[in-house]
């Protein structure tokens, strides 16, 4: 796609000056990815979003953008609001990199998208339904309670773990503590990976499996990516869950995972970029937690740091996620 200097709408949202760091990490996505797009010949124009939508409609009709780079993960704080912005650009006939609107909001809710994995048989970890869960509907076993919109393992901690009645409190205490809607997921003791693909939905690049270690933890202290692993740097977690990419007699689980990651791009017809999340429990069998659509792209991030294992840079990983635009007939019209 030549540029011609052209305008690039870098849409994200709009980020408090006291927001926590899951948030403020979109800065540094905007910069990182406006510096490439402009290395690339564009002209990219970060447009901070909130729920004044007709403001960002009015700004996008005077900047007539060749495309946007979506990089909305959240309005207002709120990741069930995800959808909105690729909906309106949708509406306004502007293409736009990444995920379509259908499938970021399939992924975005845990539960739509365990639901239809579950019906075309992608193993995914057992869960129990929010009105399940309040109402003391548990089933025996070791759970999790997640977010159902909310990503960056916010609300994660090893509190989060429990079994029976707990669960239902620990649901009351996490809604009344962030809001939104929670639910209980199986909590697989086991092996953590992630799997990234990259390009066109027909012909995706899949990058080379990460593997998450857990160092040094106790042995009462869950191996678990939670909130302070992902974003307190004075945390022991923080410090002791390094990727790992170099597998010695695991082809027979890296080609399974493989397999199911591309399963699960075709199922919810992903295109730019998504990473899938994966646990494996002791019988090596491996169970997909979460679909991510349009995953983070800092410089620090897993799918840069798993695309730097096969030559892939930072630039090299937005010329792909900018690519199937010159693929799909329907946005590349509104390319023009």
């Amino acid at each position: 796609m030549r540029s011609g200097g052209r305008a690039v709408a870098v849409v994200h949202g709009r980020v408090a000056p006291d927001a926590p760091p899951d948030e403020q990490d979109t800065l540094l996505q905007v910069t990182e990815v406006s510096a490439q797009l402009a290395a690339l010949g564009w002209k990219p124009v970060p447009i901070p979003v909130d729920l004044n939508l007709q403001r960002l409609a009015d700004r996008l009709k005077r900047l007539k953008p060749a495309f946007a780079f979506n990089l909305v993960e959240s309005l207002d704080g709120k990741g069930a609001l995800i959808g909105v912005v690729p909906q309106l650009l949708d509406s306004m006939a502007i293409a736009y990199t990444g995920c379509s609107a259908d499938a970021i909001l399939a992924t975005a809710s845990k539960l739509v998208a365990k639901r239809a994995m579950s019906v075309v048989g992608i193993d995914t970890a057992a869960w129990i339904e929010p009105e399940d869960l309040a109402a003391g509907r548990i089933p025996e076993g070791r759970f999790i309670v997640k977010s159902v919109w909310e990503h960056a393992s916010i609300g994660l901690d090893a509190s989060s773990i429990a079994e029976g009645t707990a669960l239902r409190a620990i649901q009351a205490q996490r809604m009344e503590r962030l809001g939104g809607d929670w639910f209980a997921e199986a909590f697989i003791d086991g092996r953590e990976f992630n799997l990234a693909l990259v390009g066109p939905a027909e012909s995706p690049r899949l990058l080379p499996p990460a593997e998450i270690e857990f160092v040094g933890f106790a042995p009462d202290q869950p191996h678990l990516v939670d909130y302070a692993a992902k974003w307190d740097p004075q945390s022991h977690a923080y410090n002791n869950t390094p990727r790992r990419y170099d597998f010695d007699g695991d082809d027979v689980l890296l080609a399974r995972l493989e397999a199911m990651a591309r399963r699960c791009w075709r199922l919810f017809r992903l295109s730019g970029c998504a990473r899938i999340d994966f646990r494996v429990d002791r019988r090596g069998r491996p169970w997909v937690l979460e679909v991510n659509a349009n995953p983070c792209l800092a410089s620090d991030a897993g799918l840069v740091a798993a695309a730097r294992r096969i030559g892939l840079d930072q630039a090299d990983i937005v010329r792909e996620i900018i690519r199937p635009l010159d693929l799909e007939p329907a946005r590349r019209a509104a390319v023009g």
